[in-house]
């Protein structure tokens, strides 16, 4: 495995941040009355990006630990490019994932750092959120909740079997090592996670992939817990709608990681796999249920599966049509790339 003498042992909280002054506080007293452990070291990193309210001034007003709390600044719009800019720029051995709205346990600290030190073949431990609702929740919400970082993740603990499980890796924690690893090849985040209007998702399923591709396991833990607020605005049908979009758009990318294995050691023809081709059977799928069509349309269809799959095959078609051929050299430049790792079991 990948060693690096660059950091100590220890866990940086890594926070990205865009416009979260109505959040950021609460996410800090938690961390605050947060378990720590005896001599192991710990800093928070707040990474801005491009923030336009108040969000900074308050983090300085509210933190009060003795524990150092630095502020790192990415002008690349997205929490993707954040996240990456925060994980570089990290200095101890493990990185703790806290989203803006994420209000980790008392024993977040003990229990994800005590399990790393344990499996050393874990990239990273990921747990469970629970929701908290500012309004009421709604009747279609626990049928979708993954969807918005919350619930839990799988049936039970430990390394990750399957490798096309992919897990929310909100309220989890990276080993450096092996994100310093994945640096070392070359990588660089295809996801730009929350760009500008989109709701794009998929950086942490991107790592996920490219950890596994070079030998690192994935791991569960269901009592690594934080709660993970709900503002009003995130349960309407409208956000919901763009939502699932989003969660279409991403697998576009998603799938040129899926689809390289096979491409490379399996039977599928690369003719078969044009963005054309590609493009004409996304269109398929979006027409191909004109009863969930009329019923996207129509109010209160949010907890229908059927509709809720046509708006994620609606995102990845127009999102297919939005790259055009672009796309095929983007699949191109990423199978150039992904030839040069290391593959390991």
């Amino acid at each position: 495995m990948f060693q690096s003498n660059n950091y100590q042992h220890g866990l940086t909280v890594l926070i990205t941040t865009y416009n979260a002054a109505n959040l950021i506080e609460k996410t800090l007293e938690h961390l605050q009355t947060m378990r720590t452990i005896p001599n192991l070291p710990w800093e928070v990193l707040v990474v801005d990006n491009n923030s336009k309210d108040d969000t900074l001034s308050l983090v300085n007003k509210v933190w009060k630990e003795r524990t150092e709390l630095r502020i790192a600044y990415e002008k690349r719009q997205g929490t993707g490019f954040a996240q990456f800019t925060g994980m570089q720029q990290a200095r101890y051995s493990y990185i703790g994932i806290v989203d803006q709205d994420n209000w980790v346990d008392e024993d977040w600290m003990e229990k994800g750092v005590t399990y790393l030190d344990q499996n050393p073949r874990a990239g990273l431990v990921c747990g469970k959120g629970t929701p908290v609702f500012e309004k009421a929740e709604p009747p279609w919400f626990k049928v979708y909740q993954q969807n918005f970082a919350v619930g839990p993740q799988h049936d039970s603990n430990g390394v990750i079997q399957n490798q096309n499980h992919l897990l929310y890796s909100a309220g989890s924690i990276f080993r450096k090592a092996a994100f310093d690893e994945l640096v070392g090849y070359g990588f660089n985040p295809l996801m730009r996670s929350r760009s500008g209007h989109s709701l794009l998702s998929g950086d942490d399923s991107e790592l996920e992939i490219l950890l596994r591709m070079i030998g690192w396991e994935i791991h569960y833990m269901d009592d690594l817990n934080f709660q993970h607020y709900m503002p009003a605005h995130r349960l309407t049908r409208r956000y919901f709608i763009k939502l699932r979009r989003g969660l279409g758009a991403t697998a576009v990318y998603l799938d040129l990681y899926r689809s390289y294995p096979k491409s490379r050691f399996g039977d599928i023809k690369s003719a078969s796999n044009d963005w054309r081709s590609l493009l004409i059977r996304s269109f398929a799928r979006v027409i191909r249920d004109p009863i969930a069509l009329i019923a996207s349309l129509l109010p209160n269809y949010e907890a229908n599966f059927r509709v809720a799959k046509l708006w994620a095959e609606e995102g990845q078609f127009f999102e297919r049509l939005a790259c055009g051929s672009s796309l095929q050299e983007t699949r191109n430049q990423l199978f150039t790339w992904l030839d040069s790792l290391p593959m390991r079991k």
